[in-house]
């Protein structure tokens, strides 16, 4: 399992200018994190090093000997965090000088067991992203030029989801099939059988999930909440669970809203191992804003390469993570 969790930006006080880290309790108990405990965390833009408080209400991670909670607000923020932002991070113990080994104490959390993301960057260079929009815009997948191939995809859904169950099924039946949603190896019959049922619990739900994708903020400005995400994702089961046929599928409605959640793009941000459960995916977007607001400047470049061929930044962002993707295959 990829050891990663959810660090809380908080403030000390209501009224104070000190920020630290809150680490909830969940995410405590599945990690086996014990009070005391030297760790690290990676948040993609900065590393904090700190030692784990369970005492009281709220556990946190407070400052290593030498440290100082001004050290740990200042890298913070430096990187751009304030109050209120939850972040995915990595986490992996670290031994402190005059301290016994943290990775050798009881529990599931070891040195070997829990990787830090070396690989993730927030900020792509404006040469990769434009090197990587040309590579992706003349690439072919299937047998179609992939500019083509998205270009029917948000032409297939301009207006939404169809409300007839055959319409609907073709909807599914192309993200399933001609965009690599699903593969047939993983059914017991085809893949148009198996959108069949994804469209008939989509019908059965249909007002209220195309509710809340109309109502979606974009994910410049917010996070879908893990709640959202599992409602939105649960039509999306047949004889097994598709996460990525769901993110696709939303993608194609609010492309400035829901990233495909592809295996080659995870690995440029460091989550080659994320899973498709609504708060990974939940994880896989936080990261992959993050990259969206630290990068806008190769955004831009890259929006020149791209000639218009993507809807929103999110699309574009997309196809240079796709493409640095590939290359780390």
């Amino acid at each position: 399992m990829t050891a990663t969790l959810m660090a809380h930006i908080r403030r000390l006080s209501t009224d104070g200018a000190v920020l630290y880290i809150r680490i909830s309790t969940s995410d405590i108990s599945r990690l086996g994190l014990e009070h005391g405990r030297a760790l690290e965390l990676d948040l993609g833009r900065v590393r904090i090093t700190g030692i784990l408080k369970t005492s009281g209400g709220s556990p946190w991670l407070g400052p290593t000997l030498g440290g100082s909670n001004g050290a740990i607000t200042s890298a913070l923020r430096g990187a751009g965090f304030e109050h209120g932002m939850d972040v995915s991070a990595s986490i992996a113990p670290i031994q402190m000088p005059g301290s016994g080994n943290p990775a050798t104490s009881a529990g599931p959390l070891s040195a070997k067991s829990v990787p830090v993301f070396k690989t993730f960057s927030s900020k792509i260079s404006s040469s990769d992203a434009i090197g990587a929009i040309r590579e992706y815009n003349r690439a072919h997948y299937r047998g179609k030029l992939n500019t083509a191939l998205d270009r029917e995809a948000y032409d297939r859904f301009r207006h939404g989801l169809a409300r007839d169950l055959e319409e609907l099924t073709d909807q599914i039946t192309f993200v399933g099939e001609q965009y690599g949603g699903a593969q047939r190896r993983f059914l017991p019959h085809g893949i148009r059988a198996e959108a069949a049922v994804i469209a008939r619990n989509l019908l059965n739900v249909l007002d209220r999930w195309i509710k809340l994708v109309t109502d979606a903020q974009p994910l410049a400005k917010t996070i879908p909440d893990e709640t959202t995400i599992d409602f939105l994702f649960s039509p999306f089961a047949g004889s097994k669970r598709w996460p990525v046929w769901a993110s696709k599928t939303l993608h194609f409605i609010r492309p400035d809203v829901f990233p495909i959640l592809d295996s080659n793009a995870k690995k440029p941000l460091g989550l080659a191992n994320l899973g498709g459960s609504p708060r990974e995916y939940r994880q896989f977007c936080l990261r992959f804003r993050d990259v969206l607001v630290t990068s806008r400047d190769s955004l831009e470049a890259a929006r020149a390469e791209d000639a218009g061929e993507s809807p929103s930044d999110l699309k574009l962002l997309d196809k240079i993570l796709f493409q640095l993707g590939m290359k780390m295959n």
